[in-house]
């Protein structure tokens, strides 16, 4: 059967719109229980399970009457050790399950053409016409080149988990898999895995006494926001002070103790005046710096550590007055310039402390908008509450206390220097001696990944079509999500020797999310496309073959858990219903393609790898369901009856307190002999000089060795502050977006969602924030219809007058904007603000820069 634009639509609207919140519980009762068999008397159920609706992944109990969704509440048995409560997204998630606009049958496109205006003239297929068109596909690639297959996956990893994607295309032969984070969090991550060797930090909050939050709005959108939330309030229950630094008064700003709105991009210029303070003051921990951390190494004149004859770091001992390796008879000096070999050398603390001479907050006053005194004021009340040398007995062990963190998400790290930016708060919480300490920041696993110490591969020519790894982006261990569809506008100009004929695209809108999206959807049109989603996304639009998925109240899977201080948790996610009686999602599609490619036992034996799997494994020459292999992780990772599994879908434990404070860089990095946290950051020198030499030596044309340079210095520098997107004199206002918790992602699961287009005048449109007073002065009013225009692009939207942000500085949330034909006129409500924000990604992890772009605001 063809199916039309026109037709595609009315098939929706005509099983029932969810327009508003009056008719919600008849209309969920009327579209659940007409896809749904039913049934005679009263089965009601209470199911536990885990909501991945965003990536909190917080415990729910499912309420089913005869097998039909009747409510969704907070699951009260992980709160002791997990998230407490759920947010207005959990609590609605139902609607992805019964919301009629789901697609429910594979669909083939028959115009070749794609673009927004080229209606695809879907035709209705089966499944085993789609799998048998996929498959002779990848088939025919396979024998050509594997890496020309592309999968891409956005919150869809947390649906199935990135394991099973890399296994698949491990066992195909195609490096090219790439998820979400450089989107997300990327350079937050790969700032603390060169700093400890692993990524993630959170602020020990049953401890702080004071909160230095730079731009994390965590009363709203972030990865640990059900968990924050909670622990924050509690923490400021009991007295904790917290400050927020933000060009916008958010949630969070808005229930701190103080609010200091930031010039944009400048936060690593006010954190390093915060530290210049706090070291001529004298209140940094001397011992941790020396102990810890390689703030002793000597470093020479070139910016390298000096090492030994058998590759040992060199500290000058201030017992011999002498350059040697950290052992136990040595007690290095953290000042200081010297003599070794006859070449200058200073330790790379004075580096730090030479670099920040003419750093003061005078200085910092000019560069960030934030009074000298109030610069002051905060450096000095915050080492203050570290408390430094202190120590504090907890079950009979006595530990380090520093009670006072930082803390930050997108607000920092969303930017071209995103990694040196985060670098700057890793540092100033270094020099009060405050991570793994009790109430300072605690780490994860450090020096798990070890790479990260490691001078970078910069391979040349890259692997991956998303550059990543590459001399492009020397240290993007998470992949660079928006470089995918750029290289394959002109793989050769990155040295690439393939060019990608498939592109799947499993639960992400990840070219209508990106910055400079229209670049994004150019090369979606020179490719054929496998699309696995709920609803017709953006992307979608532009796909071959559309596979309907199902969601996570529908499927299984050993859910991830998002790891918090103090404990330890396992989960599950586990069906409650099948609304449409769909068969498939994406571990089945992945299981059926792996199978009509030939390649099915060596995927298998690439997901024991994955998993670490040794005694009970998944085993060659079967099939799996997706239950079974959840049964077979499940005991793996605790050793316990999939039927506890079944009733509570959840394990936690609390850490005892060695185990919470004694097993990361005390034992890591804490006295001679043993690896170092990188106080100065000397693997990206090494791997600059790489990047030289490559760049060099393959005569690379698009790759700027100035701003590689500027990225990649071992330290923070102002110069951090002066991204390219920000130098632009002719723009007068600063462009930042933000995320609103019931508009997470760009996914349509939201703007679909009847619930939470009720919740706030925001919910189904958003507003340019513009401050008061500088739109009385240019004449703008609420609802006031702008244009907001940036060198690469410009948007039209209303005005929303506020207090609450800084003269200089719009700001606009993410996820509006919607322009599927195939989702209805309420999704496209709002500003899609992607098309006006400037992508300079960050060398170093790839991240995308939401955060750097400059424009100016007129009347339409």
């Amino acid at each position: 059967m063809r199916s039309t634009r026109r037709d595609f639509i009315k098939t929706v609207v005509a099983l029932g719109g969810m327009a508003s919140l009056n008719g919600l519980m008849p209309l969920i009762s009327a579209a659940a229980e007409s896809a749904t068999s039913s049934a005679t008397g009263m089965s009601v159920k209470s199911i536990k399970t885990t909501c991945c609706y965003c990536v909190n992944y917080c415990g729910i109990s499912v309420k089913t009457v005869n097998g039909t969704i009747r409510g969704i509440y907070p699951d009260p048995a992980r709160a002791a050790v997990f998230n407490r409560g759920i947010c207005p997204m959990g609590s609605a998630g139902a609607f992805n399950a019964y919301n009629p606009y789901r697609l429910k049958v594979p669909l083939k496109r028959t115009n070749p053409n794609k673009g927004l205006n080229e209606d695809p003239r879907w035709v209705e297929i089966s499944w085993e016409e789609a799998f048998s068109t996929i498959a002779a596909r990848m088939n025919k690639i396979k024998k050509e080149d594997p890496a020309k297959v592309v999968w891409q996956t956005g919150h869809g990893q947390y649906l199935m988990n990135m394991n099973f994607m890399e296994a698949f295309f491990a066992a195909f032969g195609s490096p090219n898999v790439v998820g979400r984070a450089s989107e997300c969090i990327a350079s937050r991550f790969v700032a603390e895995g060169l700093t400890w060797g692993n990524i993630s930090c959170l602020p020990d909050l049953d401890h702080t006494n004071m909160l230095l939050n730079f731009g994390s709005n965590y009363f709203e959108a972030d990865q640990w926001a059900r968990w924050l939330d909670y622990n924050v309030t509690r923490a400021r229950g009991r007295g904790m002070k917290v400050v927020v630094m933000d060009p916008r008064l958010s949630n969070s700003a808005g229930k701190a103790d103080e609010w200091i709105p930031v010039r944009p991009g400048t936060d690593v210029v006010m954190i390093l005046a915060m530290a210049k303070v706090m070291m001529d003051d004298g209140t940094i921990d001397i011992p941790f710096l020396n102990t810890y951390t390689n703030a002793s190494n000597l470093v020479d004149e070139d910016g390298l550590i000096i090492s030994s004859g058998e590759g040992d770091p060199l500290v000058w001992d201030s017992t011999s007055n002498s350059a040697r390796p950290f052992t136990s008879d040595v007690t290095p000096t953290l000042t200081g310039t010297y003599t070794v070999e006859g070449k200058t050398a200073r330790t790379a603390y004075q580096v730090f402390v030479d670099s920040l001479k003419d750093i003061t907050p005078e200085y910092a006053e000019e560069v960030c908008d934030i009074p000298a005194a109030t610069i002051t004021r905060l450096a000095r009340e915050f080492a203050k509450a570290a408390r430094i040398g202190s120590t504090i007995t907890l079950n009979g062990q006595k530990l380090r206390y520093r009670p006072a963190a930082v803390y930050t998400f997108r607000g920092v790290t969303a930017k071209e220097f995103g990694v040196q930016n985060w670098r700057s708060g890793l540092i100033l919480e270094m020099l009060i001696g405050g991570i793994d300490a009790v109430g300072g920041v605690q780490t994860y696993k450090p020096m798990s990944k070890g790479a990260f110490f490691e001078t970078s591969k910069c391979e040349y020519p890259p692997k991956r079509m998303d550059l990543a790894q590459s001399v492009y982006y020397p240290y993007s261990f998470l992949g660079v999500a928006q470089q995918m569809q750029r290289s394959m506008s002109d793989p050769e100009a990155y040295g690439l020797d393939y060019k990608p004929e498939m592109q799947f695209f499993y639960a992400t809108n990840r070219s209508f999310s990106c910055a400079e999206p229209q670049k994004q959807f150019e090369a979606l049109s020179k490719t054929f496309n496998v699309v696995i989603e709920l609803f017709m996304s953006e992307t979608a639009w532009y796909g071959d073959i559309v596979l309907p998925d199902i969601t996570y109240l529908e499927s299984w899977h050993l859910s991830q858990t998002r790891w918090t201080v103090g404990a330890t948790h396992h989960a599950i996610r586990q069906p409650v219903t099948n609304a449409y009686n769909l068969p498939h999602d994406g571990f089945s599609i992945i299981w059926e393609l792996a199978k009509r490619t030939g390649i099915r036992d060596r995927y298998i034996e690439q997901l024991n790898e994955k998993w670490g799997l040794k005694e009970n494994k998944l085993e060659t020459g079967r099939d799996y369901t997706a239950r079974e292999v959840v049964e077979i992780l499940w005991h793996s990772k605790t050793k316990k009856d999939f039927s506890y599994a079944l009733e509570h879908a959840f394990l936690g434990n609390h850490k005892n307190t060695k185990e919470r404070y004694l097993s990361g860089v005390e034992s890591k990095f804490k006295g001679p002999g043993k690896s170092k946290m990188k106080f100065y950051a000397d693997q990206l020198v090494t791997s600059m000089a790489k990047v030289q030499e490559t760049v060099t030596k393959h005569e690379i044309k698009n790759i700027d060795l100035a701003n590689h340079k500027l990225a990649m210095l071992p330290l923070p520098v102002r110069e951090h502050a002066k991204p390219r997107g920000h130098q632009v004199d002719h723009m007068p206002f600063y462009l930042i977006t933000y995320k609103v918790s019931y508009r997470y992602h760009s996914g349509a699961n939201i703007s679909l969602n009847p619930v939470l287009r009720s919740l706030g005048k925001d919910a189904t449109e958003n507003c340019i924030l513009i401050n008061r007073d500088t739109a009385i002065k240019m004449g703008i009013r609420d609802g006031t219809m702008l244009v907001v225009e940036s060198r690469i692009g410009k948007v039209k939207g209303k005005a929303s007058l506020t207090e609450g942000i800084r003269p200089d500085t719009v700001a606009v949330s993410n996820s509006y904007g919607q322009w599927s034909p195939g989702l209805p006129e309420h999704t496209h409500k709002g500003m899609w603000i992607n098309q006006a924000l400037e992508s300079n990604s960050d060398v170093i992890s790839g991240m995308e820069s939401y955060n750097d772009t400059k424009c100016k605001v007129y009347k339409v």
